[in-house]
Formats: structure tokens, C-alpha cells, sequence
């Protein structure tokens, strides 16, 4: 590519899939964005980027292109110590935060307070992809930050702790067991629900489960959080569960939440981002200030 300049409109193309939010994060007009990009279709002779619906998706030679061009701009701005500036209070720019639904029950209000207080205009998008698609995207910039128990991300990924929590175990308000210690006896005798996903940490639960002789009273399995307080307040089952997601939920449904009985092993929600944007001034500005909002609660 004979003009750098191009290498970071395909880049800001690449991350926003939207002409107008390349703009806005290269501060420059859409004209210019749209010239730049008539300009690299030329140069490749591909379209490289075509609108599907309200976004701009990548050709499959953009897509194979994509690899090469952004690690050669990373190594630009490596060498250059080149670094876009990022002013929080004006910056329009659009973050994307792979989390689960877990992570935007607990974090993402507070988080959100805090960017309306300090960047008003900045934007969030959450997206939950597999662990594969989630280096990929985190390689790539079309993630800035991963959040959560993740301890499958590994190559060429930083990890910024948030602090640890453990389980604990939740059933409705006039449970049987409510006004009873929860023994293993009793746990043992119980139906459980079973929150899985594969890419994830917190299949120790399942584990732990079956290894109490538990695998045939496992009731309910469901791939997501926010559904199983509406299981929980119309059965018996128990839920396993995170303590800071348990205790957030507990102001809204009638939960009570006991200790565990069976051995679980405490874990911790850390930040992921990618070695190509340690670097970056916005990137490094939202690591900050979710490590200083994340305040949950971890015990029973």
C-alpha cells in the first residue's frame, strides 16, 4: 500500500464497518473516507468492503487481506511511537466489550454512570462471540476488551485483574431449605439448574457437580444467566451461581443465596485486550475506568 493514510481508513473500515463511524474515529469527513476507499478498491482491484444491510462487511480478500495490513500498522506506530490522540470528553468513539450477560448485569450500570460523567458522547457495544472469534476480534480491533472468567485467552493477550469472587448457591424465598443449613446431605438430594458455555471458566460448576455424584440431577441446563431466576422462582431447583451476579439479582428477585457445600474454586474477572493496542490511549483510558468502577460484591 503506497499511502500509509490508506492503511488507516481500511483499518478504522475494518473495526467500525460503517463509512460515518470511520469517520468520526479518524476525524475526517465521510467524503474523505469514501475517497480513501474508492482509492483502495482501485489499488487491490476489490471491492474489499460492501453494505450488507446497514453495515459495511469485508470481501473475502479484505478478510484475507486484514491480518497482514493491521499488524503492519501496528508495527508502524510501534516504531513511530505514533498514537492517535483521545480527549474522553469529545471523543465519539464506539467501544466493543465481549462480555456475557452476567458481566452487563454487574458492571456495565456503574461502568455506564461513570462514561456519561466523564465521556458523554463516547458509545458501548457488548457482543458475546466464542473464545476463537474473541482473539480474533481482539487481534483485529473489532473487540477493544474482553470482561470476565476467561482463562482460555492467552496468546498475545494482557490480562488486568478486577479482583476475585466465589459462588454461591441460590433458591427462592420459601424453599424448603431456607431456614435450614444448607448441608451437602440436603444439596446432594436436591435438582440443580446448570448455567454452561464451553468457552468459559465457570464450567468448573458442572464439573464440580458431577464429581458429587450430581450429573443425573442436573434438571435444567441453560447458556445464559438472566433466564434462571424465573426457573429458580417456579421450582426447587438450586443454582450454583456467581456470588456478585447472586447478590446484584437479589435486589430484584426474591432469591436467598447460602453458601456452596461442595468444594468450588474461587475465580477472578480480569480484562483482556490485545498486545497491538496496549498502547492505545482509548483503550488504555476504558481499562481505567472499569477498574475503578468495578466495585461487586464476592461473599456470601
Amino acid at each position: 500500500m503506497k499511502d500509509l493514510n490508506l492503511l488507516y481508513v481500511f483499518e478504522a473500515l475494518w473495526i467500525e464497518r460503517s463509512v460515518t463511524l470511520a469517520a468520526e474515529r479518524l476525524n475526517l469527513t465521510q467524503a474523505a473516507v469514501s475517497s480513501a476507499l474508492k482509492r483502495l478498491r482501485q489499488e487491490h482491484g476489490d471491492k474489499l468492503f460492501t453494505q450488507v444491510g446497514r453495515r459495511m462487511e469485508p470481501t473475502p480478500y479484505a478478510s484475507s487481506l486484514a491480518q497482514h495490513l493491521l499488524t503492519a500498522l501496528a508495527l508502524v506506530r510501534k516504531a513511530s511511537n505514533h498514537q492517535a490522540p483521545f480527549d474522553p470528553a469529545t471523543s465519539r468513539r464506539l467501544f466493543t466489550i465481549r462480555t456475557r450477560d452476567v458481566g452487563e448485569v454487574v458492571c456495565f450500570p456503574r461502568i455506564l454512570a461513570q462514561l456519561m460523567h466523564e465521556a458523554p458522547l463516547v458509545r458501548l457495544r457488548t457482543t458475546f462471540v466464542p473464545i476463537e472469534e474473541t482473539l480474533a476480534g481482539l487481534a483485529s480491533g473489532r473487540i477493544d476488551l474482553a470482561l470476565g472468567f476467561l482463562p482460555s485467552l492467552e496468546t498475545d493477550i494482557h490480562r488486568r485483574s478486577l479482583g476475585g469472587q466465589n459462588y454461591v448457591c441460590a433458591m427462592r424465598a420459601g424453599h424448603a431449605l431456607e431456614r435450614q443449613p444448607l448441608t451437602l446431605e440436603r444439596f446432594c438430594a436436591s435438582e440443580h439448574l446448570l448455567v454452561e458455555y464451553s468457552g468459559s471458566g465457570h464450567r468448573v460448576i458442572e464439573q464440580a457437580l458431577i464429581k458429587a455424584g450430581l450429573r443425573h440431577q442436573i434438571k435444567v441446563r441453560l447458556p445464559q444467566y438472566l433466564s434462571a431466576p424465573h426457573f429458580i422462582l417456579s421450582t426447587d431447583l438450586l443454582w450454583c451461581v456467581p456470588s456478585s451476579l447472586a447478590y446484584t439479582l437479589s435486589h430484584h428477585y426474591p432469591l436467598v443465596l447460602k453458601p456452596v457445600p461442595i468444594a468450588l474454586p474461587d475465580f477472578e474477572i480480569a480484562l483482556y485486550w490485545h498486545e497491538r493496542y496496549h498502547q492505545d490511549p482509548g483503550n488504555r483510558w476504558l481499562r481505567d475506568l472499569i477498574a475503578q468502577t468495578y466495585q461487586p460484591k464476592v461473599s456470601a
